[in-house]
């Protein structure tokens, strides 16, 4: 029996391959290059150069480059900021950690408001004014030269790594995407047109699935999408998409409660949908005939308007993704095109921006208070520490590699600076001294084994090691209590995070309570809220609510089914205040309370129900008694997602 080498086999476990070890090595190299570049200039900290590599390099040339912007973007703003703020250190210290505190918070709750990749600019503005203000509060003599430092190490190192990704680092296969993104809407259909031939069975489940799968597609999009010239028509198209195919299910839970045994609603454009669903990369140009497509549409129109629009834009988007159909793209920039709402998460923003500035608030006023570059570690860390964590939905996931990573990383930096660099003299030494544990943290930053606490180790090592010349005069116990203050530091941030997590459950009530508190702005003021701005906002809440329910005890007591009808619930009320100026008087005299009672459809969900029915089979005009009935079946399928309260919870159920 042969057996396999030790080295590759160890390789493998670890989860490198060629092209990770390949990856890793370009780390380790440009990581060394800016490091080095920094030190031949003679720049202070030049370990700062070495540290944005491990962090803007990315598995795609595209995000590598698009971080790698907003890095530079909030590097300089961060720095513009800590020069301002710096003028006072002498003449007012404490009133300069205020206004960093309150920095710190502005831009900590940012990154909760701002979306995508642009959220790290906001996160490297915090930064960088905390790595600028609070070293310059320590030595005010040099506070200009320490931020002029601090920012060209930043552009080194981003250059560094840009430079090499572009070399090195592979594109994003975008046309995966599209065709993953075509796929879902392709699912939409076929839903869709079981329920118009009366066959659908597992609607529910099969929901759930496709409202995963845009969840998780558009979530990956801001990483694929990145970098692209192009990305603004084709996240627009694809955000067109998303909106119609979710359109799309709600419109196939509002249909399926018109279907009778043996009398499908629509079987033709049933059939249609179905031949659309088997829709592919290679078949693409023939089943978006435009012929079949504006047939198709007006079978819709027949059958629902309200699906006929969904529909056209839904074949729209996929012509433009699958065909490259320019003509098609065009309804992207059309007026009624509907879009999506921008991922805010205003109570998210608060929670992170009051805990930041109050850690970089009490941290860096004990540090000065100290005086002691132990202090001045400690509330560094500290306040870095409680950035990065604090812009991540769930830093209780993140913050035991974090832990680990700085663990490492401080150990080893101790190390280095005790048995190693105490007989390095020249420059060249130093540069040479930190290759190999350069080496060894970009191998480990591309293992799948150990890259989430390489990426700090790395940091923790970079920062700690203190590699420069001239060197500080240091004991070996200030060593050891330096890099035990990135320990402490590091235990004080991730032991919050972790014994106090970030539960799901409380992204659900949030989503949740926006779905309905925007359901009451669009009952009782559609200009406040117009109809189309309400279905943009819902469908954001849907897609976050998709996401959080699958880690939530919440899961439960609230399905995708509730959440569409939710949604239909909301079309039912924007389609009878679409029809109000054309109520005869009769059927005004019927609904003259019609406001005051859906105002109460979070109170007694199933009693509205039943009051709309009879509004229904009062009113004469066919038109207004089907928005009715269909409000009073959402409501009535949607009762749990209404009746929903924040933190009850069915028997048995847990939080977590």
């Amino acid at each position: 029996m042969s057996t396999e080498p030790l080295a590759p086999s160890l390789i493998r476990k670890i989860g490198l391959d060629k092209q990770a070890v390949i990856y890793g090595l370009q780390l380790a190299f440009s990581a060394w290059l800016a490091f080095a570049i920094a030190s031949f200039l003679h720049i202070p900290n030049p370990f700062w150069a070495a540290m944005p590599v491990f962090v803007v390099a990315q598995a795609t040339r595209g995000l590598a480059f698009e971080r790698g912007l907003y890095r530079i973007i909030g590097t300089a703003l961060g720095a513009a900021a800590g020069f301002g703020m710096i003028q006072f250190v002498q003449d007012a210290p404490y009133a300069t950690i205020a206004m960093l505190a309150v920095w710190v918070a502005v831009f900590g709750a940012l990154t909760h408001l701002i979306y995508g990749v642009k959220s790290y600019a906001a996160l490297m503005a915090g930064i960088t004014a905390v790595v600028v203000v609070i070293p310059c509060m320590f030595v005010p003599q040099h506070y200009q030269e320490l931020a002029l430092a601090r920012v060209a190490c930043t552009f080194i190192g981003v250059i560094t790594i840009t430079l090499s990704s572009a070399l090195l680092t592979p594109h994003a296969d975008r046309s995966r995407f599209y065709l993953s993104v075509c796929e879902v809407a392709a699912s939409a259909c076929y839903l869709l047109g079981t329920t118009l031939k009366g066959v659908t069975k597992e609607g529910a489940r099969q929901e759930a699935e496709i409202l995963q799968k845009i969840s998780q597609l558009e979530t990956a999009g801001i990483a694929i999408m990145a970098g692209s010239p192009a990305a603004v028509k084709q996240k627009r198209v694809i955000n067109a998409l998303i909106v119609s195919t979710i359109g799309l299910i709600a419109t196939s839970r509002r249909l399926h409660t018109r279907n009778r045994p043996g009398q499908p609603l629509a079987p033709d454009l049933g059939n249609r949908l179905l031949t659309l669903s088997t829709l592919n990369k290679d078949n693409a140009r023939e089943i978006l005939d435009k012929q079949q497509m504006a047939e198709s549409v007006a079978l819709a129109e027949s059958v629902d308007p309200t699906l006929a629009q969904h529909l056209q834009r839904m074949l729209k988007g996929t012509r433009w993704l699958l065909a490259n159909d320019a003509e098609a793209a065009r309804f992207a920039f059309s007026r009624d095109t509907p879009v999506l709402a921008p991922s805010t998460n205003w109570g998210l923003a608060r929670q992170t921006g009051l805990l930041c500035g109050l850690i970089t608030l009490f941290s860096a006023s004990l540090a000065y208070a100290g005086g002691s570059f132990i202090g001045e570690m400690t509330a560094l860390a500290t306040a870095m520490f409680s950035l990065v964590l604090g812009s991540m939905l769930k830093p209780q996931i993140i913050a035991p590699h974090l832990l680990k990573g700085i663990l490492v990383g401080s150990v080893i930096a101790a190390g280095y600076r005790l048995a190693i660099f105490p007989h390095i003299h020249t420059t060249w030494l130093v540069v040479l001294s930190i290759m190999p544990f350069l080496l060894v943290g970009g191998l480990a930053r591309a293992s799948m084994m150990f890259r989430f606490p390489a990426l700090d180790a790395c940091m923790a090592f970079l920062l700690g090691s203190q590699a420069m010349l001239p060197a500080r005069a240091v004991t070996t116990m200030d060593v050891l209590a330096e890099s035990g203050s990135m320990m402490v530091a590091a235990c004080l941030v991730a032991g919050g995070f972790i014994l106090l997590p970030r539960h799901s459950d409380r992204h659900v009530n949030e989503a949740t309570g926006t779905i309905n508190h925007d359901l009451f702005r669009l009952i009782n003021n559609s200009r406040d809220l117009p109809a189309e701005r309400w279905m943009e906002r819902s469908v954001r809440q849907t897609l976050r609510l998709t996401s959080h329910l699958a880690q939530t005890t919440q899961r439960h007591s609230l399905a995708p089914a509730h959440i569409v009808s939710a949604l239909n619930f909301g079309h039912s009320v924007a389609e009878l205040q679409r029809l109000e100026p054309s109520w005869t008087p009769e059927t005004s005299e019927v609904l003259k309370d019609l406001k005051n009672q859906l105002n109460t459809f979070t109170d007694e969900p199933d009693s509205l129900a039943a009051t709309l029915m009879q509004y229904a089979r009062q009113v004469q005009q066919p038109d207004v008694s089907g928005a009715l009935w269909s409000a009073s079946e959402a409501l009535v399928s949607g009762r749990d997602f209404f009746a929903y309260r924040p933190g009850l919870r069915g028997p048995g159920e847990q939080s977590v």
